[in-house]
């Protein structure tokens, strides 16, 4: 592994570290605001972070496709808020656990909507990673609970935001994305934000700045990843989060996940290994092998939501 790949494996963990730090406070300070209140925190404190590289650059203001970038946001800000609703109610590592659907809601949705082909081998490790969440989930079991719908769901707003996000590749550069993102955020989640008790906020600030600073941090780290490292090279070790949020929810809350959980989570982390090895750059083959020179275009380890 190279020094780049290195510290952008390095700084990735430790942006899925802070997602699970702050879902970790807003289960020990978020009781008294709902998930649209507790989004809107995390989206004004990035929003006033991005602020002064849009006063730098204006022109990251100005977007080729406003209607996708749209879309995108309110595919983030819908997925934020159904997995806040969710970890407000189940333990940490089932809720993180159950957002890894989202690869194969992308997967489905890439067929339906922008016709990309369906092959089987090369989309196995997604039907084993959900596999790895119906495990988790048990739909017509007795461990079932109502409330993981809020982050299976969440998956999906987030598949819609991801699709919105191919359609924009090429179009707007990423600081441009960011700051649309925590904006619109912001605006959508303006009604339910008017609506946070003063006296709730006063007794909790610390904790809730607690909360959105550790996301907002994570965010930054992502960006510092990925600008330093390329994706197919560390995106499975955004698998981390469910270690994160495991070890989290066992030492803050003794949320000691169950063998279902555990085998669970063993599926979806190998589906997104397996995923890493087929998108793995392939070396070129021996002179008068069948296709000289050819590279794997297999992409990269999808995984689940960050909570943007």
């Amino acid at each position: 592994m190279s020094a780049h790949h290195l510290r952008g494996s390095l700084l990735l963990v430790a942006a899925m570290a802070g997602f699970s730090v702050s879902d970790a406070l807003v289960q020990r300070a978020g009781s008294g605001l709902d998930a649209g209140q507790l989004a809107w925190l995390r989206y004004a404190l990035l929003l006033l972070t991005a602020l002064p590289l849009a006063l730098r650059q204006p022109g990251l203001l100005r977007s080729r496709r406003p209607f996708l970038q749209l879309g995108r946001a309110a595919g983030l800000v819908g997925s934020a808020v159904l997995f806040l609703q969710g970890i407000k109610t189940l333990p940490m590592a089932e809720a993180t656990a159950l957002v890894f659907a989202s690869p194969l809601y992308v997967t489905l949705l890439s067929a339906l909507l922008l016709h990309e082909p369906w092959r089987p081998w090369r989309h196995a490790p997604v039907l084993l990673g959900f596999a790895g969440v119906l495990v988790v989930a048990q739909p017509g079991g007795a461990g079932f609970d109502a409330g993981m719908l809020f982050p299976l769901l969440s998956s999906l707003a987030w598949a819609g935001a991801v699709l919105c996000t191919r359609l924009l590749s090429g179009s707007d550069p990423a600081p441009t994305t960011i700051l649309y993102s925590a904006a619109l955020g912001v605006l959508a989640l303006a009604l339910p934000a008017a609506r946070i008790d003063p006296g709730v906020f006063a007794l909790q600030w610390p904790w809730l700045l607690a909360m959105a600073g550790s996301w907002c941090i994570a965010q930054w780290l992502i960006v510092w990843a990925y600008r330093i490292a390329p994706p197919s090279a560390i995106a499975p070790f955004s698998y981390s989060q469910l270690f994160w949020a495991a070890l989290l929810g066992w030492m803050v809350f003794g949320q000691v996940p169950q063998g279902s959980t555990l085998l669970g989570i063993a599926l979806i982390v190998l589906s997104g290994l397996w995923a890493a090895w087929m998108a793995r750059p392939r070396p070129e083959l021996e002179p008068g092998s069948a296709h000289p020179g050819r590279r794997s275009v297999e992409p990269s380890a999808k995984s689940g939501p960050k909570h943007e």
